[in-house]
């Protein structure tokens, strides 16, 4: 699996993606689930599958204040996106700005 971080440029071999967009920060049964849709779809019109996130957790930039309660690491989350059958995970950098973009 690919890690690319940036959300500016995408190579052109992840073009046309099927794309599942979330913090997941544990991969439980729901993220699961979701991940699992996008890499059936992947599957079923050959294009590759991806999984967009952010680092760092939402949380540490709008509430600073309270402890962000990560239940796996980063390396772990990338570990089981490989499970998954995810072929690349784009992580996006989290500021406040990001989280006003529109499009």
């Amino acid at each position: 699996m690919n890690v690319i971080h940036g959300h500016t440029h995408v190579p052109l071999e992840f073009r046309g993606s099927a794309v599942a967009i979330g913090n997941f920060d544990g991969i439980h049964l729901g993220h699961r689930a979701v991940i699992g849709k996008a890499v059936a779809l992947a599957r079923q019109t050959g294009k590759p599958a991806a999984v967009i996130t952010f680092e760092p957790h939402p949380r540490r930039v709008f509430r600073p204040e309270l402890p962000t309660l990560r239940i796996i690491s980063f390396a772990e989350k990338a570990l089981l996106m490989k499970e998954c059958g995810v072929d690349f995970m784009r992580v996006i950098r989290f500021t406040r700005d990001f989280a006003q973009t529109t499009r």
